[in-house]
């Protein structure tokens, strides 16, 4: 048998930093009454660890089978390990990424997976109730990086990549990304200037400008930070992406509409005395609408073309949702304006 302590740490590149070498394993030649004994004779040195599989290995090491602990009493005593043990053996690779192999479990539904080296020789075992920690980690860590934050030591907590770093590292982590979102901004910025006309014609419509630029903000952040998560966390891949995407923007619809109608009334209040009052607030009306399914649509998309672009999704995406919800929430908003009042220009 062989039994070992658990030395689970966070943070880690490979699976093998997180196996748990606390599980039970015989020859194949084992007698499964001498196999039964084992289990009795099993000791966890962590309280909460809990065994459900009965790993065979051959004379070197390598794993060969498995069985499930009903199979083994379910066994003949007088009988040997192999005669019963399942050969059909899911395993991870000791080498593997972290992420990847929390999408196996959850993939998979195993309670517990084991882990080879390259010679299959098993080294220790994978059990959802570690990896919850694992992928919450990588998850955090996904998710802040989409404020423009990347960490070249992923082992360094978040704290310390921000606080303790040299000034010169901290602007190469954080400059990059305000830079794109500081030209995301001009670029805005001209596209006012284009409509100046018709802001010196519809003074209310500049009242509007921050509520429609903030909302788009605020539901595209939402949405990357969602599909940021998901990704890290398995949920989001190439075979659902698209319903994700879909959904996404059906409840950006959902969203703008609401929020669209409040806007609207309020802006038919406040101007209730001007003559052009229903068509400004047919005007902010749909500008909302727009930018939340725009903003709800690219907060997804971006960050999965960064992914297939090998890039990282979660460092570039927000600056550029910001870019392009802004441009595209201020084209349709002044674009519409300035059709539905064309008769005050």
């Amino acid at each position: 048998m062989e039994v070992a302590n658990s030395n689970l740490e966070f943070h880690a590149d490979r699976v093998d930093e997180i196996t748990d070498d606390e599980y039970v394993a015989v020859t194949q030649e084992t007698f499964i009454g001498h196999a039964i004994d084992e289990f009795r004779d099993f000791e966890p040195v962590t309280e909460e660890t809990t065994v459900y599989y009965l790993y065979a290995t051959d004379n070197a090491g390598r794993l060969v089978g498995v069985m499930s602990l009903r199979e083994l009493l379910n066994a003949p005593e007088d009988d040997v390990v192999e005669d019963h043990m399942q050969t059909d053996l899911v395993t991870i690779d000791a080498d593997a990424d972290p992420e990847f192999a929390a999408d196996e479990i959850a993939e998979l539904d195993f309670p517990a997976l084991p882990v080879v080296d390259d010679d299959d020789r098993l080294v220790g075992v994978l059990r959802t109730d570690d990896m919850i920690d694992v992928v919450e980690e990588e998850a955090t860590e996904d998710i802040m990086k989409s404020a423009g934050f990347s960490f070249a030591d992923v082992e360094q907590s978040r704290s310390s990549a921000i606080l303790e770093s040299s000034i010169p590292k901290i602007l190469r982590l954080r400059l990059p990304w305000l830079i794109v979102a500081l030209a995301g901004g001009l670029l805005a910025g001209g596209v006012i200037e284009a409509y100046e006309d018709t802001l010196e014609a519809v003074v209310a419509l500049a009242f509007f400008v921050p509520v429609i630029m903030d909302m788009g903000g605020n539901v595209g952040t939402q949405a990357s930070t969602i599909f940021v998560r998901g990704l890290a966390l398995g949920h989001i891949d190439d075979r659902n992406a698209m319903k994700y995407f879909a959904r996404e923007g059906l409840i950006g619809l959902l969203i703008g509409l609401i929020i669209g109608g409040i806007g609207a009334g309020a802006a038919y209040i406040w101007q209730i005395d001007e003559p052009y009052v229903f068509e400004l607030a047919t005007v902010v009306f749909v500008g909302l609408v727009s930018v939340c399914v725009v903003a709800s649509v690219v907060g997804y998309v971006i960050p999965w073309i960064m992914n297939k672009l090998g890039f990282d999704p979660a460092a570039a995406s927000d600056p550029l949702i910001t870019t392009v919800k802004d441009v595209t929430a201020l084209l349709i908003y002044f674009g519409l304006a300035a059709v539905l009042l064309s008769e005050l220009l």
